[in-house]
């Protein structure tokens, strides 16, 4: 496994593994119509964003395929949430996917913490992660240390998603941080 900075070469893969991850997860959570709607152009467009944006953005790598990747930067404002909390942290994951095929093999822990390092060396001392409430990862978030502050609803093609937020004290960021692989 290797964890690594993104660069444009890769966008056809991450948006290939975006929608896969999202088809493998979000049956039942998210509206059938986004899953089948997601194409290569449009995700490519939007990671091709968030590249020249400049944020954090890693690869998770084995045998030399993408097999996850995670993305993010400054805290963006959520409206409508019950408390606000995960606003007044200045860091946020904006996007943790990885297939199916290579969960629980310990990639996803270390995309996590490698993330958490580079928001520590940018600065931000807190961090925050939404992540869709019958999502079977907020397991992982929590076990990562992730405490619970807020709750929200999205709307995907009309259809009420509920959201939560997990927000990691700069404690938890710098222990998490002190595990992150080398990056390549």
């Amino acid at each position: 496994m290797t964890i690594r900075r993104a660069n444009s070469e890769d966008l056809a893969a991450i948006a290939a593994c975006h929608i896969q991850s999202w088809r493998e997860t979000y049956p039942g959570i998210m509206p059938r119509e986004k899953l089948d709607a997601m194409n290569i152009p449009a995700s490519i467009r939007n990671w091709q964003s968030s590249l020249n944006e400049g944020q954090i953005f890693l690869v998770a790598e084995v045998s030399g395929a993408v097999c996850g990747f995670a993305s993010g930067g400054e805290n963006r404002s959520h409206p409508d949430c019950e408390t606000g909390i995960g606003n007044s942290c200045s860091a946020e994951l904006g996007a943790l996917y990885l297939l199916q095929s290579h969960q629980g093999l310990g990639i996803g822990r270390a995309l996590f913490e490698s993330f958490c390092k580079d928001a520590l060396d940018l600065g931000h001392q807190t961090m925050v992660v939404w992540v869709a409430e019958k999502n079977a990862s907020c397991g992982f978030y929590a076990h990562m240390g992730g405490e619970m502050v807020d709750r929200k609803v999205l709307k995907v093609i009309n259809t009420p998603v509920p959201v939560i937020a997990y927000s990691y004290s700069s404690d938890i960021l710098q222990a998490l941080a002190a595990n992150a692989p080398k990056l390549q």
